[in-house]
């Protein structure tokens, strides 16, 4: 796709916002590795504190893009938990009220995919992909880390909006807050959605 995008670029064609992101590699719902973000090779041979500076700014100026590193116990409950209680709701504050949005974890890809929940109540299957979580464990044996990359789809979240719902993921799935996401799968009658929501 990449390629593609170049050629057509060099002969003059303008291409869409939306098609430059797609060029670059950021589809959020889509499954990858490291290896597919950054030179894995290249990060095994630097010291931890490196990879976390060239991480970190490698994201700073993608609106579409947030980062974040977590250690080793951090990340297993994360996974853990995603596992156990895949699915939740996250209110996103617009204008003067909220919309929900839904994600659901996949233990095979380590990745929370987002959607609008109205979308996805209407199609689960068609409903668009807002914004992913990728929980990457490649570095974790040697470099005692791992890395977090939250992809979005720049036409439906700012950088901000990307930022708060990588923060809110480790908050709900990485604290005691776990509990909501808990009742929210597992024991609904305890789920307290505006108790929930003024929280956030």
């Amino acid at each position: 796709m990449a390629a593609v995008a170049r050629r057509l670029i060099s002969r003059g064609f303008p291409l869409s916002p939306r098609l430059c992101r797609l060029a670059s590699g950021v589809i959020p719902g889509v499954p990858r590795a490291l290896d597919d973000v950054v030179r894995l090779d290249h990060l095994r041979r630097l010291p931890p504190d490196q990879i976390l500076q060239i991480w970190a700014s490698h994201h700073a100026d993608k609106r579409e893009l947030a980062a974040s590193a977590l250690e080793e116990r951090e990340f297993s409950l994360l996974r853990a938990r995603g596992g156990e209680s895949g699915s939740f709701i996250w209110p996103l504050k617009r204008g003067g009220g909220h919309m929900l949005l839904f994600s659901q974890f996949s233990s095979a890809h380590s990745m929370f995919a987002f959607t609008a929940l109205e979308d996805y109540r209407r199609s689960p299957e068609l409903a668009p992909p807002w914004l992913s979580v990728l929980l990457f464990d490649e570095l974790l044996d040697d470099k005692g880390l791992a890395l977090v990359r939250a992809e979005a789809d720049a036409d439906r979240l700012t950088k901000d909006e990307v930022e708060n719902l990588l923060s809110l993921v480790r908050r709900f799935y990485g604290t005691d807050d776990y509990d909501k996401v808990w009742a929210f799968n597992h024991f609904q009658k305890r789920f307290d959605i505006d108790a929930y929501i003024s929280s956030v």
